[in-house]
């Protein structure tokens, strides 16, 4: 363990087991439920009439021991599910946990951390954005990415007034999990500003990460003020970033003035979001932060959910395979103790 900045509470970890036997995580690891056998789900469908965009929103809850789930099909692992099942009373309201999932992607693929807060005292929130997802692509959608944001903020207030999940949520307590560009979006919620997201020419975006709908002419008539704007949240007060995306595009000043904790933590051998110009850019200039790296090849996709036999037949072999030697459900348990710790520390939890 060392300390990049005397002046940054900034931790970077050579690896997570290290992490895990320097830190003696391995023996807190045991109060964590990293392998869920039940959790409650919902499908809720929010509309924001003000931006006419609805919001598909996915909530995980925690049900009784006594609840009967069924397993869930299809490409992704996910533990058996209770749905739309009664959320497990209480003495005391659960924190609320907000996700955003990343480009071209949507609210399921990174299940998983959800089903291991909602089985540790959390009731988690995710929502598609609304064209920015893999089955849903609309042009402008994937270039005005600060709609994300204000996706989130907006269902935070729904959530928050549904009579089915607000009178169980302690409103005062809600954090934040984000993935790829789900992770700036948090960056953004949390207080950073993205002072040098221009226009782009076409040419210069890798070619996939945007669909072939995208065009010169799409861009240029979108007007990319917004991306200037602050979309702090201060509902919000800690913040989990997993491989966070446009790191150096952010105004400096802005990330060294964000007061709340975040916790970022990305792999080593990420090409779509390299580390050192993005996760390990926002931990030197974020006063509060802590980041974990994960050694060798584990590679940006090591945080989707892992694949069933019929998704590694179906997927793209770059998401559905990850390299020799790498365990996605090994880093799933280890960064899902982080996680239910990291909340646990800021948000507490109902018991």
């Amino acid at each position: 363990m060392r300390f990049l900045n005397n002046q940054k509470k900034i931790v970077l970890l050579l690896c997570i087991c290290l992490f895990f036997s320097s830190c003696g995580l391995g023996k807190k690891s045991k109060i964590v439920n990293v392998n869920p056998q039940k959790i409650g789900i919902t499908t809720v469908c929010y509309f924001d009439q003000v931006r006419d965009r609805p919001l598909i929103t996915e909530v995980w809850y925690p049900v009784a021991e006594s609840t009967i789930a069924q397993p869930v099909a299809g490409v992704w692992l996910r533990c058996p599910e209770a749905r739309d099942a009664p959320l497990k009373s209480n003495s005391r309201k659960y924190p609320l946990i907000m996700m955003s999932h990343g480009n071209g992607s949507d609210r399921m693929n990174c299940s998983w951390i959800a089903e291991i807060l909602a089985a540790n005292g959390f009731i988690v929130a995710a929502m598609d954005h609304h064209g920015n997802t893999w089955n849903n692509k609309i042009a402008e959608c994937f270039v005005k990415i600060w709609d994300r944001p204000k996706d989130v903020s907006f269902v935070i207030d729904q959530v928050l007034k549904d009579p089915r999940f607000g009178p169980y949520i302690n409103a005062e307590k809600i954090g934040f999990v984000g993935y790829s560009l789900g992770g700036q979006t948090g960056v953004w919620m949390a207080g950073g500003k993205l002072d040098k997201f221009d226009k782009p020419v076409l040419g210069e975006i890798p070619a996939d990460q945007i669909p072939n709908i995208v065009t010169q002419e799409v861009i240029d008539a979108i007007d990319f003020s917004p991306s200037k704007e602050s979309y702090r949240d201060t509902r919000v007060s800690a913040f989990f970033l997993m491989a966070p995306a446009l790191g150096d595009l952010f105004d400096v000043p802005s990330l060294e003035a964000i007061q709340v904790p975040v916790y970022i933590v990305a792999p080593e051998s990420d090409h779509i979001v390299p580390f050192e110009t993005n996760a390990k850019f926002f931990a030197t200039k974020i006063g509060k932060a802590i980041f974990t790296l994960i050694p060798g090849a584990a590679n940006h996709y090591i945080f989707l959910n892992e694949v069933t036999k019929g998704g590694k037949m179906l997927l793209d072999k770059k998401i559905a395979f990850d390299p020799p030697l790498v365990d996605r459900r090994q880093v799933h348990h280890e960064v899902g103790v982080e996680a239910v710790h990291f909340f646990k520390s800021y948000l507490g939890v109902s018991k």
